[in-house]
């Protein structure tokens, strides 16, 4: 995932309120916390106007389905059902085994049957167990056609809320008064500033992962969905081999997954201990030439040999033993409130303010994206 040029300054912001840290923090926050937060951080920023949006799922057509006759299909049947009819066009080419099949007329919904022409294109008529796989091959038409009747897929809204995260900070005037508090830090209130950036960093990107979605009421914060709720025709929470797991599992439990339902993976969130694994499978990580931050920290990205095309991002926050595949051109952060400083003044004998930021993760057609946790052990290949 590419550095987002359009909230990375290129230039250092002015300092002024306490001399160091400007009411707009999102560009400090997001160049300093880069590798923390490597998901907040990196993906694009887009704004958005309401608490509650729509997060849209479409439904393409499926490469393939199952015979779900109830039994046998001999070699001269002429319609048969299948697991899901909907998907299927007249003229559609189907294979099941070596046969290809042609769909003569429209499907039958309501029933999930097929009316077809058998033993097309030279291939012969043959009998199929129930349950087979039926592939699809394509549509092939004469061209005179007229008044056909066509698919809708309709997609899959999801509602998603934007969250507000607040970190309050209070530094009261005796240990404000203190000198040489901590080297480089300047003073007690501009270093509480900056943990309020890290927490509120911290915060989204942890929701941003686990989220699990709360709708506003009178009584309960809105609060977004994470991508392990968002994500659910990838998600493996009991991976195969799990004890002794490889990098074929690996594979199999991501970016395979998001290539075959349409997908296009280019990057691949990891728990910190899987750069442990990869060690374990003797893949040792290769840093990939490094984007660096106005603060001229490299951006950790690696690669591996058996992921060619992939960029390995470690992610700190994510919990042991997790990956995430994304296709990152389908990955954005939707911003209601950037994140701001908001200096309350004094009161009394301290000195107050907030760190608030608002907004929520965009993942769109969730089935080109996968998530795989539940690991307990790599395993040497």
């Amino acid at each position: 995932m590419g550095l987002d040029s359009a909230v990375y300054p290129t230039v250092f912001y002015e300092s002024w309120n306490a001399g160091v840290i400007p009411p707009d923090v999102f560009g400090i926050a997001i160049n300093w916390f880069v590798n923390r937060t490597p998901l907040f951080a990196r993906v694009p920023k887009l704004p958005v106007g309401s608490v509650e949006f729509r997060i849209t799922n479409d439904n393409y057509r499926p490469s393939s389905t199952a015979l779900n006759n109830g039994s046998t299909v001999t070699n001269v049947a002429t319609a048969f059902v299948v697991a899901d009819a909907s998907t299927f066009l007249k003229g559609d080419l189907i294979q099941i085994d070596n046969e290809v099949i042609r769909v003569a007329a429209d499907p039958t919904i309501t029933t999930n049957t097929l009316t077809v022409t058998r033993g097309y294109g030279g291939t012969t008529a043959a009998s199929h167990t129930d349950l087979t796989a039926v592939y699809l091959i394509g549509n092939a038409r004469l061209g005179n056609e007229i008044n056909q009747t066509g698919i809708s897929r309709i997609p899959a809204p999801v509602s998603q809320y934007c969250q507000t995260i607040q970190h309050p900070y209070q530094v009261g005037g005796s240990l404000a008064s203190t000198s040489n508090y901590v080297s480089g830090l300047g003073s007690p209130l501009q270093r509480d500033k900056m943990m309020g950036l890290q927490h509120a960093m911290d915060d989204f990107e942890r929701s941003a992962y686990y989220g699990v979605g709360q709708a506003p009421t009178a009584l309960l914060p809105p609060a977004m969905k994470g991508l392990k709720s968002l994500i659910a025709t990838n998600k493996v929470t009991s991976p195969t081999n799990a004890g002794a797991y490889k990098p074929d599992d690996l594979i199999r439990d991501t970016v395979q997954a998001c290539f075959a339902n349409g997908g296009k993976p280019d990057t691949l969130l990891v728990s910190t201990n899987f750069l442990q694994g990869l060690a374990v499978w003797a893949n040792h990580v290769q840093r990939l030439a490094p984007n660096s931050t106005i603060f001229g920290d490299p951006v950790d990205t690696f690669a591996v040999s058996f992921l060619p095309n992939i960029d390995i991002v470690p992610s700190p926050l994510l919990r042991p033993f997790t990956a995430v595949a994304l296709s990152s051109h389908e990955v954005r952060a939707r911003v209601k409130r950037p994140m701001v400083d908001y200096p309350r003044g004094r009161r009394g004998d301290a000195e107050e303010g907030d760190i608030i930021l608002e907004g929520a993760i965009e993942l769109d057609n969730e089935a080109h994206h996968a998530w795989v946790e539940g690991i307990t052990a790599f395993s040497a290949v």
